[in-house]
C-alpha cells in the first residue's frame, strides 16, 4: 500500500511540470501543455494551449511573440473555433519551439485577455511549465575530455577489392545526395510557413520581445539598432506590399512616396531609419535616451499606417490620410486607442511610461 501511494504521488508531481492548467471564473478555461518534459538540445517540442469558454464571451487574439522562456518558436498555428458540449467554444494555439542550450526551462504562463458581454475586459492565463533540455553528449561526458582516436596502421588491399571499392564509393556518394534532398526539402518546406497575422501584429510582438533583450545594458548598439529597423523593414514590407528587408533607405524612400502615406509620415519614416543607418554604419553614438525614444517611434509609426488600406496594383490608388490611431509625433505615448491591439506586455510599458509623466 506504502509503494503504491508513493507511486501515485511521485506521479501526481511529474505531471505538474508537464502540464499547466488554470481554470478562470466567467466560463472560461484554460490548458497547456507539452508533448515532451525532456528534451536534447536541438529537438522540436509541441506546446499548446488549449482555450474553451462560452459563447458570450470574445477572445482577443494573443500575441504569438509573447516571451516562452529561452525558446525560438519555429512554427505557429492557430485552429479553427469548434463547438463544444452547452454552447460552448474552443480555439487550440499550437508552437513549436526548441533551444541549443541545456538547463533546466519554464515557459512562462501565455496571457489571454477575454471580453465579457458588459464589456468588461479580463486577463486568464495556464500555469508555467518546466522542460529539462539535456546535452546529445553520454552521461558525465563533457566536449573538453573528449579527443580523437588515433589513425589505425594503414592496411594495402589487393586488386580483387578495387570492385568493392568503387561500390562503397557509389553507395556512399548515393545516400549523401540522399540526405542532401532530405535536408533541402525540409528546409524548403519550413520556408513556406508564411504567417497568417497583421503585419502590425508581427511588428507589435516582434517590438516587445526586442524590449526584453539586454543589447542596450551591454553596448550593443550596433545590434539593438540592426533588430528594430529590420522590424521596421519586414513590417513595411509586408504592410505595402514590397521587398522592404533588402532595399536602401533612399529605394524605400522613392517607394513609400508612391504610396497612401501622409508626407509628413512619410517624413518620420525615413527619418527614421536615416537615424538608424548612422549608428549601424557610420559608428554614431546616440545619446542614452536616444534608443529608447526610436523605440517609441517605431511602435507609434507601426500604429499610425496600420489601418491604412493599400489598393491592389492595377486599381487606382487614391491618397488616404493615415489613421492616427497611436501617437500625435513619432516618439510620444500612444492614447488607449493606439494600445488596444497591443501586447499586454506593450500597454504595462506605456502605461508605466505615462505614470512617471505624470510625476
Amino acid at each position: 500500500m506504502n509503494r503504491v501511494l508513493s507511486l501515485l504521488i511521485a506521479v501526481s508531481l511529474a505531471s505538474l511540470f508537464f502540464v499547466g492548467m488554470a481554470w478562470g471564473a466567467g466560463g472560461i478555461d484554460i490548458t497547456a501543455a507539452v508533448d515532451k518534459q525532456t528534451a536534447y538540445i536541438g529537438d522540436l517540442i509541441n506546446y499548446s494551449v488549449t482555450i474553451t469558454y462560452d459563447s458570450t464571451l470574445r477572445l482577443t487574439p494573443p500575441a504569438v511573440g509573447a516571451n516562452l522562456g529561452g525558446f525560438d518558436v519555429k512554427d505557429y498555428h492557430v485552429s479553427d473555433e469548434q463547438k463544444v458540449d452547452q454552447g460552448r467554444r474552443r480555439e487550440v494555439l499550437s508552437f513549436n519551439i526548441r533551444t541549443f542550450t541545456t538547463g533546466d526551462y519554464v515557459i512562462p504562463p501565455l496571457p489571454v485577455e477575454y471580453r465579457l458581454p458588459d464589456s468588461t475586459v479580463k486577463t486568464i492565463a495556464a500555469d508555467p511549465i518546466k522542460i529539462t533540455i539535456k546535452s546529445v553528449l553520454a552521461e558525465g561526458a563533457s566536449a573538453d575530455t573528449l579527443t580523437l582516436r588515433p589513425l589505425k596502421k594503414q592496411a594495402s588491399l589487393a586488386k580483387s577489392h578495387t570492385a568493392m571499392i568503387v561500390t562503397i564509393i557509389v553507395l556512399v556518394v548515393l545516400a549523401a545526395a540522399y540526405y542532401y534532398f532530405i535536408y533541402r526539402r525540409r528546409g524548403r518546406a519550413e520556408e513556406a510557413f508564411i504567417d497568417p497575422r497583421p503585419a502590425w501584429e508581427i511588428a507589435f510582438a516582434e517590438l516587445a520581445m526586442l524590449r526584453e533583450k539586454d543589447y542596450l545594458a551591454k553596448g550593443e548598439l550596433k545590434a539593438y539598432y540592426t533588430e528594430l529597423t529590420e522590424i521596421f523593414r519586414k513590417y513595411t514590407g509586408k504592410k505595402f506590399d514590397f521587398a522592404a528587408i533588402d532595399m536602401t533607405t533612399e529605394e524605400i524612400d522613392i517607394i513609400l512616396a508612391g504610396m497612401p502615406v501622409d508626407q509628413a509620415l512619410e517624413k518620420d519614416m525615413i527619418g527614421f531609419l536615416e537615424h538608424a543607418d548612422l549608428v549601424k554604419f557610420a559608428k554614431y553614438v546616440p545619446s542614452a535616451e536616444r534608443p529608447t525614444q526610436d523605440w517609441e517611434s517605431a511602435y507609434s509609426l507601426v500604429d499610425k499606417t496600420k489601418d491604412i488600406i493599400v489598393m491592389p496594383p492595377t486599381e487606382a490608388m487614391p491618397v488616404l490620410e493615415p489613421v492616427m490611431g497611436g501617437a500625435a509625433e513619432a516618439g510620444s505615448i500612444p492614447d488607449s486607442d493606439g494600445l488596444k491591439y497591443a501586447p499586454p506586455e506593450l500597454r504595462e510599458y506605456f502605461a508605466s511610461k505615462n505614470r512617471e509623466d505624470e510625476r
